[in-house]
């Protein structure tokens, strides 16, 4: 195998690194700030710094793409391995406008400090909502009497796809953007989710709109229904459209806006924010899957942290619809966003294809290479494979034999900066091929299984949604466990539901001011 890399061991430029106290002191402070979590999906997943985003080293070019746009700040970096962090801040240096600075002693550090943690997936999207319950307007009812006392309408608020998998008995689709849109009065109507976060949303938002009907949530959704020995139905199809009403989505876009006196972005705000070098971040909104560049209202604030990494910035909100605009926008301020509904929607264009790094036509010199090491995830590697290669994300190049010529195939986005990783360990003669070049011929699609359990794949309550009892019950409970941890660490970042929005406040920045060493 010859001699490893040892990552720690290799060069860096010490001018990047900042002490714990002083990470604490930019986390409390009001400036543009994102705080990111370098290590694999896996090891987040498990346990990571509370309001922590993860850019992991697996993927990190996708993922600041998705983050962080064309934003200016503070990226405060944590990580596990101190040489393999620095490159990752490299690449956000390199691809960003921000500004890395790496927290020394890494994740251990943060950890022997006490310092807060959690763990889970849209930890605080998943937080939040239990915040909603608490201090919204939510009534609630228990999946065995929900089985037995059927509502005029069941409303699934997921995305479609999601709901065609799996449903409830009787559920119509409706994503909570939508809701609003509804024309039905005087009327029972149970909402619901998978779990607890999106039902909760939803049944606010349709207190929020003063809808005129009895609005209950189905606790625990579907996986709660099944905890009560109720049956889920599959290949779901039927949908909300016959009950939509454009009048009625226009007249409770207008309510909301004016209820909750939501912040018009007029071109004279827009050119403030150019001319005096703000930063400002615009999101596409739309429940229609078919609008470009867009992303639900419904998946944006069940997972927040997928899409938001910057605080403390105007945030744009735009969309061809303007109920999923302001739907959007009253809750990411509810949750310390500095949200902003844009007066015009001017269609974001179509993202081109980025220029793919150089990779030469397939040579059969190639396959004298020792080692054959493919970096893609581990969703694609087991899907096909280069014969005779071996699955290793970047975050485990420790494992890679430095005496060794390896060949790397890579997604073509990977390539310029695994490069740039390979010279700092001083790997020999790497040679760096693109999936889409190597014949057809060389491809491997037999079923494999990984010994272990792929590092960027999360693994939390995986088997929730098939049925299994136990990890459905593990996951609910958990959702109930994140308000007292915050409550523990450094108290409630958000203000009552009920409360006013004109000035939010970061919920990293608030929820920091309470913590220290």
């Amino acid at each position: 195998m010859g001699n490893m890399v040892t990552l720690n061991n290799a060069p860096h430029n010490n001018d990047r690194f900042i002490p714990l106290d002083e990470a604490l002191r930019l986390l409390r402070s009001p400036q543009r700030i994102t705080f990111i979590d370098t290590r694999n999906r896996k090891a987040y997943v498990n346990e990571h710094p509370v309001f922590s985003v993860n850019v992991p080293s697996d993927c990190v070019e996708f993922q600041v793409q998705q983050l962080f746009g064309n934003e200016s700040g503070i990226a405060l970096i944590i990580g596990d391995n101190q040489t393999l962090t620095y490159w990752v801040a490299s690449v956000i240096e390199e691809i960003t406008r921000l500004t890395p600075r790496i927290i020394e002693g890494g994740f251990i550090a943060w950890k022997n400090h006490q310092l807060p943690t959690w763990g889970g997936e849209y930890t605080p999207s998943k937080a939040f909502g239990e915040w909603v319950e608490q201090t919204g307007k939510i009534k609630n009812i228990m999946p065995t009497d929900a089985i037995q006392a059927q509502p005029d309408y069941q409303f699934d608020v997921r995305p479609f796809s999601e709901y065609q998998k799996f449903s409830l008995p009787n559920s119509i689709h409706c994503p909570t953007g939508q809701l609003g849109s509804l024309s039905v009065s005087n009327c029972s109507i149970y909402v619901h989710c998978a779990g607890r976060t999106r039902g909760i949303i939803a049944a606010q938002t349709l207190a929020d709109q003063d809808f005129n009907a009895s609005i209950h949530c189905i606790t625990g959704g579907t996986q709660g229904w099944e905890l009560a020995g109720g049956v889920r139905s599959f290949n779901n199809h039927q949908t909300s459209n016959p009950l939509q009403c454009k009048e009625t989505m226009a007249m409770h876009a207008k309510h909301l806006i004016e209820k909750f006196n939501l912040p018009i972005a007029t071109c004279d705000h827009e050119i403030h924010w150019a001319t005096s070098a703000t930063s400002v971040r615009m999101i596409t909104v739309s429940e229609d899957p078919t609008t470009p560049q867009a992303i639900s209202p419904t998946t944006l604030i069940q997972s927040t942290d997928q899409y938001l990494g910057t605080h403390n910035m105007p945030i744009l909100i735009q969309g061809p619809n303007q109920l999923d605009c302001a739907v959007s926008t009253l809750w990411l301020r509810r949750m310390g966003w500095d949200a902003w509904l844009r007066d015009d929607y001017v269609p974001e264009p179509v993202m081109a294809e980025q220029i793919r790094a150089i990779s030469p036509e397939w040579t059969d010199e190639w396959m004298r290479a020792k080692r054959f090491i493919d970096i893609r995830s581990s969703a694609a590697f087991k899907a096909s494979r280069l014969n005779g290669s071996h699955w290793i994300p970047r975050s485990q190049f420790d494992e890679t034999a430095k005496l060794d010529q390896c060949l790397f195939v890579c997604d073509h986005q990977q390539i310029t900066q695994t490069k740039k990783l390979a010279k700092a360990l001083n790997l020999i003669d790497p040679i760096f091929i693109a999936w889409e070049t190597i014949p057809e011929e060389l491809i491997d699609t037999s079923t494999i299984d990984f010994q272990t359990y792929p590092v960027d794949q999360a693994l939390f309550f995986p088997d929730r949604h098939q049925g299994d009892l136990e990890h459905a019950k593990g996951y609910l409970d958990w959702e109930h466990s994140l308000l007292p941890t915050l409550r523990d660490h450094g108290g409630i970042p958000w203000k009552s539901i009920n409360e006013s929005l004109d000035q939010p406040k970061s919920h990293l920045t608030t929820f920091y001011q309470k913590v220290h060493l």
